[in-house]
This record gives structure tokens, sequence and C-alpha cells, in this order.
């Protein structure tokens, strides 16, 4: 979602910038404007969602500006923020479809109240934030490991899970925004840029359905230059991970510690893991350790304790019954089998 500030006064615009920065809910892009001539041009050029003005400015002033944006852009959220009290300034903008009027000076929690009223005039309700972001990063998970199928059914399944519903047309673009830079940040923290070429803007269409469109295309994009990056070189998770916990059997690494190795979040990875090898990262690395205990065992040199310490297992009680309940004897009647005494 897009704002701009309308205000003469440097430091005030500061100010104000400041505080919409610090509202929960980010906004992909703050632009700021020192009259309403410009204030105009941005919005022409930019399409801001929300409009916070001042009216006392040289050249356009706020309440000429409320006007136009109200004939021309009746879509934009507007609200004024004056020094002025006065009533017939505040009746006025009201007649202009102006939302909110504060009067200066105001405290950040004004300002926040503001754009949490303004928001949820434009949504009809106010969007719970997780759930987008959730989407967004599954998302970049499918985009990241070149999970094409898994990406398109995500794509498909925001109709089912009412992600969007209630929401208008700008509200729409304003969420697909955020989300299509959450993914381009996600992505661009594992060391790769998508090109400037694949990430455009997702600006709003005159439906719904013209504005997921535009994100899909955008998504897609992604996705083709991504595989045409990596030529083949890329490294499956799960493998890269197997190889990982195979190398370390004597190591107690934890699931975080691999997820972390092959680039995956916690939760992520374990349901990916799971559903890769039909069990989970726990019981592989449990069985990976007993398979490799059974080769040793059947080396004579080596002692059972010492077999237990290679194998990760300090405790040589927990290991012997570990290796009973999935082997089905104990290690030394399975030494035993070998003919090692």
């Amino acid at each position: 979602m897009r704002v701009l500030i309308v205000e003469d006064e440097p430091v005030i615009q500061k100010g104000l910038v400041k505080m919409v920065q610090r509202y929960p809910v980010s906004f992909t892009a703050i632009y700021t404007a020192d009259d309403g001539e410009a204030a105009l041009e941005t919005i022409q050029k930019l399409e801001p969602h929300l409009v916070l003005t001042d009216l006392r400015m040289k050249r356009m002033d706020g309440l000429d500006l409320c006007e136009r944006i109200h004939r021309d852009y009746s879509h934009v959220q507007v609200a004024v923020i004056s020094g002025y009290n006065d009533f017939q300034y505040a009746q006025r903008a009201m007649a202009y479809g102006v939302k909110r009027y504060l009067l200066k000076p105001v405290l950040q929690q004004d300002v926040h109240d503001m754009l949490r009223e303004l928001i949820s005039g434009m949504t009809g309700s106010i969007i719970p934030v997780h759930k987008y972001v959730d989407w967004a990063e599954q998302l970049e998970q499918h985009i990241w490991l070149l999970q094409r199928d898994e990406t398109n059914r995500l794509l498909d399944e925001r109709e089912t899970s009412g992600l969007f519903e209630g929401l208008n047309v700008f509200s729409m673009d304003a969420v697909l925004s955020d989300c299509l830079q959450m993914i381009v940040d996600r992505l661009e923290r594992r060391g790769w840029k998508p090109p400037s070429r694949c990430c455009g803007d997702v600006k709003a269409a005159n439906t719904k359905k013209e504005t997921m469109l535009a994100f899909v295309a955008i998504i897609n994009g992604i996705l083709a230059e991504l595989q045409l990056t990596r030529k083949g070189n890329y490294k499956d998770p799960v493998e890269e991970a197997k190889a990982f916990i195979d190398k370390h059997l004597a190591e107690d690494v934890s699931l975080e510690e691999v997820a972390k190795r092959v680039g995956l979040a916690r939760t992520y990875f374990s349901a990916l893991f799971k559903k890769m090898t039909g069990e989970t990262f726990v019981h592989y690395r449990i069985r990976r350790r007993m398979e490799e205990a059974r080769r040793l065992l059947a080396v004579p040199t080596m002692t059972i304790s010492d077999i237990s310490i290679h194998v990760g297992y300090e405790d040589y009680p927990h290991f012997t019954k570990t290796f009973k309940n999935l082997v089905g004897v104990s290690p030394s009647e399975y030494r035993a089998s070998f003919g090692i005494e």
C-alpha cells in the first residue's frame, strides 16, 4: 500500500514520515510533496492509496487538492492534518470526501488511529496481516525450490481460502504489492535478486481478476528467471539435508541447524522433509545412526562403546536400547551373528 504525505514544512513532513513508517503494517512506498500541484503530479504518476495533506500551502492549497482528488481520484482515501482550527475548513474538507481531520500538533497514536480507519474504509474490514504474510512466505519457499505446481496451487487457493474476500480492487492491489515486495526481499536475502524486467508493479486494474492475473504473470516471470539462472546447478534441499545429517551422525545437529543450512524456514523444512522422505527429521537421523552402527558392528577392531560414540550416543545404555528397538536384537547379539565375540 502506498501513501502520500503533503506538507510544506520540512520538519513536520519528516516527522509525519517517521510516524507512518512506524505503523505496524508497513507501506510499500511513502511519497512526499510540498504543495498541492506536486501532490497531483505524484498521484497521477505513482497512484498512492492514501493521502495525508496539510491545508495551507503555496501554489495549490490542501482544500483545492482535496477537491481535485474527490473529483478525479475518488478511490484515494484522504485525511487532513492542519494547524487551523477552523470549522469551515473542516466542513469543506468533509464535503470533498475527506475521512479524517486532525489538528496539529499530532501524536503518533493519532496518526496510527487515522491510518487504521482509512485502511479499514478501503478494505471493508482490516485484513489480518499474518494471513497474507504466511501466504507470501509459502509462495517464496515454493519459488525458491522451483516447485511450479505447488506455486500454482497456492495462487489458485487464494479464492477458496478467502484471502482477499471483502477487498476492493485498490486494496487488492496494495496487498499484492506488499506480497510481491516480501517475496523479492526474501529471495534477495538468499543471495538471488530477480531481474527488474520480471518484477513490475502490480498496478490497480479495472477488476480484481485483472489485478490477480498481473500478479500471477510476475510470479511466473520470477520462476522462469530463477530456473534459467540455475541451469541445472540447483541442489535439492532434502537431499542436501540428508547428506549433511549422514556426514554428522556423531554430532547432535538440530532441525533448526539443518534447515538454516539448506536455506529454509524450520517449520517448512520439517514438513517438506516428512513429505519427501516419509519420516520425520528425528526418525531419519535415528535410522541412519542405527544403520551405521550395524555396519560398524561387523568390524571386529571396534568396541561397541566406541561404535556408540561414533554414531552420536554418549549414553551407552540409551544406544543399546535404541538399537534393540529398531533392529530387534541388542548390539552384542547382532555382532555375535557375525561370529565376533
